[in-house]
């Protein structure tokens, strides 16, 4: 080698690794700005919307606001998914440190990521990548927790996430799966999207399996305690958006004279439905949880989210 290539060759790899290092910095600046954005607009589309499209799949969404997403939907998903959500900034490092422990001592993975943590997969990032991915989802999850703020958070994880057959976000699995809007979901209509979440191509909603109908039991319990509890309050806000328990059977507001209408408080059955006045929303009662027994899901794509213990009684 002569004196002229062993001065060239350093150039030209300094040449290549700084190309490399402007290309990143201008992906890393695209990206902020990107999401800068997202903070106003509709999310146009996401990766895994275009392999879904590539694959020969019929993809199906409508851009719903949050005020048109049933708040039972709200719930059931942050009952299911991460019950932390509005305590945490984007990451809850308690999830990780548990999920990491319970890894090392089950045959079963599962996942500690939070919504905030998802929504960034799902808008910026791919599946699968393990690592590689998980460092630029945790940043992410963290500035967008804090530009974006929960409720647009969680505006966005309700129009991205996946619910199998190529439909995305709620008001297209509403529509698909119970023919109505995501603004009329039942509490169990809720309770079953997001019982299957985790892994929405493998646990079906037509029909449900047993596993799914039981988890979906587990999660319109827990979507009561999630508004008692407050654990949604950073999303529904004010108290008159919130849900409560189901009501009482309405009593005939002009009975007949000399009739008593009102059923004696040992016969009234409180599992009757009711139609809460001008929301066009039906409430229902939760399922009552007999058993505290851990409840195992089949195998996940993600690992998220695959693992419900019930609350003891």
């Amino acid at each position: 080698m002569n004196k002229l290539e062993h001065i060239t060759k350093p150039k030209r790899t300094r040449t290549v690794f700084r190309r490399i290092f402007w290309i990143l910095v201008t992906i890393f600046v695209f990206i902020h700005l990107y999401a800068l954005a997202l903070k106003i607009m509709p999310v146009p589309g996401t990766i895994l919307m275009a392999q879904r499209a590539i694959g020969g799949e019929d993809v199906r969404r409508q851009w719903t606001r949050i005020e048109d997403i049933s708040p039972f939907l709200v719930s059931a998903v942050i009952a299911a998914e991460d019950a932390r959500f509005c305590s945490h900034e984007g990451i809850d490092w308690d999830a990780v440190q548990d999920a990491i422990s319970d890894n090392e001592t089950r045959e079963r993975r599962r996942g500690g990521s939070t919504i905030t943590q998802q929504t960034a997969k799902n808008v910026f990032l791919w599946n699968g990548g393990g690592f590689v991915r998980k460092v630029p989802e945790t940043w992410m999850a963290s500035f967008v927790d804090f530009v974006w703020g929960k409720k647009r958070v969680i505006e966005i994880y309700l129009n991205v996430a996946e619910w199998g057959d190529g439909l995305f976000g709620a008001e297209a699995a509403a529509q698909a799966r119970f023919n109505k809007s995501a603004k009329a979901l039942t509490p169990r209509e809720a309770a079953l999207l997001a019982a299957v979440l985790p892994s929405p191509n493998k646990w079906r909603l037509a029909p449900p399996s047993e596993f799914v109908n039981g988890r979906a039991r587990t999660l319109q319990t827990r979507l009561y305690v999630v508004r008692n509890e407050g654990y949604a309050d950073c999303v529904l806000g004010t108290p008159e958006k919130r849900i409560g328990p189901a009501p009482k059977a309405k009593l005939d507001a002009n009975p007949e004279p000399g009739v008593n209408k009102s059923p004696p408080p040992e016969t009234a059955d409180p599992t009757k439905q009711s139609q809460k006045a001008g929301t066009g929303i039906i409430e229902e009662p939760p399922d009552t949880i007999v058993e505290d027994r851990e409840i195992v899901a089949p195998e996940s794509d993600e690992n998220e989210g695959v693992i419900i213990i019930p609350d003891p009684q």
